[in-house]
């Protein structure tokens, strides 16, 4: 009789102290759901809606009737919130500039150090940062720069007339079959090469550009095998040792290595080259530093070999993948609304004609085209919730308290998606962008594809012109259509890995 009574008392305090345990909440925190040991509340997410991780917590919004929600991804708080104010607020704050730290952020070094410029934080962090930023300018990042503008217009050139006169060389017959390429694979090269020029000075011949569709191709395996907060991955690392496949880690790893190794193999070459009396490019320059540090035997050196990696990986990254993937969700778009096409169409050969490709300068000329561009950007959310940012303070947000190593999550689709902001946000419609004298009103256009604040994409000004001159100039020489007997593209099948994605799809660019 004893030791069942004593069963019992120990039953009722384990249930006691889990309720506790999936119950809790840091004082003040936001209404959210009820955690699990180990992986908190990331399971029911994982329930509600795998595919889009950024619906599962709209819905829970909806469920909690708050904009601000507070769960845990595995033992880690979690602010997300949906509020298009606070969203702005979560952006500008310097209490919220840090990042989180997860596995997928270290995972892209060999050591798992956490390097670059996107996931790291603190000194370290605005050092790497104005350094880069401040050198990469000289040679045309991040500001309207003619030269910069010549090269991205002789890549589209270049691209214009693979689409026109077909495939050449071994490495393009795989992405054109019959007068059709595959999206978005066949846009890799041209971004990619234009951004290469930035960064190594250098650019590769149409011959030699095998390797950057290769690149690009494990750039989208490693972004479709994350998710809105790292993958479960970043909530249980150690489960990549029991399920390599299952838990997505292949996938990460080997599309990681691809790119990973492919801008170690350029910066191995400039180190082998190096002459430091000649300066040929911010590749160079970073060396400078660190040879620089070397000699003066600096403790703790902010420059060194693996940063210099992934400072090129993190810029590197978004010019490969980022603009051809927004140009796969752009066409998707124009399958579904051919209207859109025909009217960007109407405005270029009324206002740039045949005769030459559009230029930057046409931009203001050409309100619809730059709208549309703009559309695309808040319609197809690239980066739905943002990278997580994290609390470096304790600190008051919309009236909740959010304690210091919080993930704080600015829900950017829900921005963009905000009724009150848009009307009617689930259309595409560039037209919202354009104020009643025909021209472009920069004070309609409230979305944030890039975010805000210090930690700002730092290629907005590279992928906004990049978009506009690859968007306009394909509107001018082409029509686009379907292989026969090919159905639209399923939308439901659209998705969002660390990035919003679609599948791979075909699409004939019929010469005007």
């Amino acid at each position: 009789m004893l030791s069942i009574i004593l069963f019992g008392l120990i039953l009722i305090i384990l249930i006691r102290e889990a309720y506790k345990f999936m119950y809790y909440r840091p004082p003040n925190f936001p209404p959210g759901p009820p955690r699990i040991p180990i992986f908190g509340s990331y399971l029911l997410m994982l329930l509600m809606n795998r595919k889009d991780l950024h619906f599962a917590a709209l819905t829970l919004s909806k469920w909690y009737k708050s904009k601000v929600i507070g769960l845990y991804l595995g033992g880690t708080p979690t602010v997300i919130c949906h509020d298009s104010e606070g969203v702005k607020e979560i952006l500008n704050r310097n209490e919220f500039d840090g990042r989180a730290d997860i596995y997928l952020a270290r995972m892209r070094d060999p050591n798992h150090n956490l390097r670059g410029i996107f996931f790291t934080e603190g000194p370290f962090w605005k050092n790497q940062r104005r350094f880069t930023l401040r050198h990469l300018r000289d040679y045309g990042f991040g500001r309207r720069f003619t030269e910069l503008e010549i090269e991205v217009r002789d890549e589209i050139c270049l691209f214009l007339d693979i689409l026109r006169n077909g495939p050449k060389y071994p490495h393009e017959h795989g992405m054109m079959k019959n007068g059709h390429v595959l999206i978005p694979d066949i846009f890799f090269a041209s971004s990619g090469n234009a951004f290469l020029k930035i960064m190594s000075g250098d650019k590769l011949p149409r011959e030699e550009q095998g390797i950057l569709f290769e690149t690009g191709r494990r750039g989208v395996q490693f972004q479709a095998a994350g998710d809105d907060y790292g993958k479960l991955l970043s909530v249980i690392p150690w489960i990549r040792h029991i399920f390599p496949d299952k838990s997505d880690y292949i996938n990460l790893r080997d599309g990681n290595g691809g790119i990973y190794d492919y801008i170690k193999s350029i910066i191995d070459r400039h180190i082998e080259t190096f002459d430091e009396t000649h300066d040929r490019n911010f590749i160079d320059l970073y060396i400078q530093q660190i040879k620089a540090q070397e000699k003066e035997g600096t403790e703790n050196p902010y420059f060194h070999y693996e940063q210099l990696i992934l400072i090129c990986v993190d810029f590197f990254f978004p010019a490969l993948t980022g603009v051809p993937v927004t140009l796969a969700l752009f066409f998707q778009r124009l399958l579904y609304q051919p209207e859109i096409l025909a009217k960007m169409q109407k405005e270029i050969d009324e206002v740039v004609g045949r005769g030459r490709l559009p230029s930057l300068d046409d931009r203001i000329n050409l309100p619809y085209v730059e709208a549309t561009v703009r559309e695309i950007m808040r319609f197809e959310t690239l980066v739905p919730s943002s990278i997580p940012h994290k609390a470096l303070v304790d600190t008051k947000f919309m009236g909740y308290d959010v304690p210091a190593g919080s993930f704080v999550v600015p829900g950017l689709y829900a921005l963009h998606n905000d009724p009150d902001v848009w009307g009617d946000p689930h259309v595409f419609r560039p037209e919202r962008l354009i104020g009643p004298d025909g021209k472009l009103s920069l004070k309609l256009d409230k979305s944030l594809p890039f975010g805000a604040g210090k930690r700002l994409c730092a290629g907005e000004t590279f992928a906004r012109n990049t978009l506009f001159l690859m968007i306009a100039a394909l509107a001018q020489n082409f029509n686009i259509r379907q292989a026969p007997g090919d159905k639209l593209p399923d939308l439901k099948k659209n998705y969002t890995g660390i990035i919003r994605m679609t599948p791979q799809y075909w699409l004939k660019f019929e010469w005007r």
